[in-house]
């Protein structure tokens, strides 16, 4: 075997298996290795097999310390292994170098790339930012993070189907890269999130800012910021480096919004009202997004009416302020995604009116600090708390708002539903992950709405 021609895959989920699709259409040998075994797996690793039957695959499914691992030229990392962990110094044992799944997929893309990072907002900004791009009559894809893997969207660059990448990047994605590819890139926002898997606050803003680490030569459009993380970019970037910024409430940034318009440099791009998306929050989104495109375009470009137009077409992702349904005066409003406090602040911002909002809070914990809630406080008029950490998040806010411990989403939506009147709403905006209780925050966030629907249903029968 060649071992300069051979990729080990350390983890078959989504990413996992997307790279090795990769690794199969480069002619590499795979070893794939994963500490489960399910039925998906070894479908996923059949249909590798099946696309590329020239190349070599070896299996380590259900794999734990004592099995020995072949040796290979390249390790590559799925989000969900840790550094640590018995898997990853295995890995690191018994290959010449580690690598994220995204910076494998980087290292055979040629196209021009955006890339976006952030606590919030990431999804939104990356299908915006692509929205734009295909407006403006350019093939460019969502990937990443998002959904989509790098992997599957680098073949399709090498096949010449796409020709722009805009990709969402999580902290977990960036932690394994030690120099990230000279790109335009975006940090949104930094608030506390994945602090069990990075330790502290410090070191989790300090993997967002690798996403500048390969653009330090490049020009400023290049290196995206909103203006609140310039503390952080003192202690992460060269001093005196300059970068463009956006902001909803500094007017000094380089990308505003003023008197309700969002601007570059004082000149008009489009009134925000404009816009499906609500929310301060969302103008940001769509300033780093527009800031993305001139990095990638040109400036002329984000003054272009197709820019404009698909600003005003684009609609947001299911699961975040989802407002799914409006009755007798009552908002119901599914946020599951919302899966830290800062994304909660966001929401609770957009639709409170005094203390009008019911709110369900509570999941796994990822070591938060849920002290953060407290703008929001003043405007939730009961909170239901469900999940791991409904404990720690009752102590963080018990004295500023009353509280109830329910038992399951089933009866905190029950609760919750039977005390709301006019002009309230009722919001399930966790800020916790769901997989505690959930496969996902999609499913969590269907759950929600199907017994919110099924409530009001047999309400209305019964009356």
């Amino acid at each position: 075997m060649d071992l300069k021609n051979s990729v080990m895959v350390c983890g078959f989920g989504v990413s996992g298996q997307a790279a090795a699709r990769l690794a199969g259409y480069l002619g590499k040998y795979i070893v794939i290795v994963d500490e489960n075994s399910t039925r998906e797996m070894r479908e996923q690793a059949a249909e590798v097999r099946r696309q590329y039957p020239g190349v070599k695959m070896d299996l380590y499914f259900s794999w734990k310390e004592e099995i020995t691992l072949p040796r290979c030229e390249l390790a590559v990392m799925s989000p969900g292994v840790r550094r640590g962990t018995p898997l990853f110094h295995a890995a690191e044992r018994m290959t010449s170098r580690v690598a994220s799944e995204l910076e494998f997929a980087l290292e055979h893309i040629t196209c021009p790339i955006a890339a976006i990072t952030g606590t919030n907002g990431k999804t939104t900004t990356t299908e915006l930012t692509t929205a734009i791009l295909r407006a403006s009559a350019i093939r460019a894809e969502s990937a990443g993070n998002i959904g989509h893997a790098l992997s599957d969207c680098a073949i399709e660059v090498c096949e010449r189907r796409v020709n722009y990448l805009v990709i969402e990047v999580s902290s977990f994605q960036i932690d394994t890269i030690s120099k990230f590819p000279s790109h335009p890139a975006v940090i949104l926002n930094i608030a506390s999130d994945h602090i069990d898997r990075h330790g502290g606050m410090d070191a989790y803003a300090e993997t967002k800012f690798r996403i500048f680490s390969g653009s330090l030569d490049a020009p400023p459009s290049a290196r995206i910021l909103h203006s609140g993380l310039l503390e952080y970019k003192k202690r992460f970037l060269p001093p005196g480096l300059p970068v463009t910024t956006f902001s909803a409430t500094d007017h000094e940034a380089d990308f505003t919004l003023e008197n309700s318009i969002i601007r570059f440099h004082g000149r008009e791009i489009l009134p925000f009202a404009e816009s499906a998306l609500k929310g301060l929050h969302n103008a940001e989104n769509i300033m780093a997004a527009l800031a993305l495109v001139r990095a990638l375009l040109g400036e002329d470009a984000i003054f272009a009416s197709c820019v404009r137009d698909a600003i005003r077409a684009f609609l947001p992702d299911a699961h975040r302020m989802e407002v799914f349904l409006e009755k007798n005066g009552i908002k119901y409003i599914n946020d599951s995604k919302a899966t830290n406090p800062h994304a909660v602040n966001a929401a609770v911002a957009t639709f409170a009116s005094g203390r009008n909002i019911i709110l369900i809070l509570g999941g796994l914990d990822k070591d938060m600090d849920f002290s953060e809630l407290a703008p929001s406080l003043p405007h939730i008029r009961q909170a239901f708390l469900i999940g791991q950490c409904k404990e720690k998040i009752h102590e963080a806010i018990a004295d500023k708002v009353k509280c109830k411990m329910s038992s399951s989403l089933e009866s905190a939506v029950k609760d919750a539903c039977s005390i709301a009147k006019p002009g309230d709403c009722v919001m399930l905006s966790p800020a916790t992950a769901s997989m505690d209780m959930f496969k996902n925050y999609a499913e969590r966030g269907c759950r929600f709405k199907e017994l919110v629907t099924a409530l009001l249903t047999a309400a209305q029968q019964s009356s």
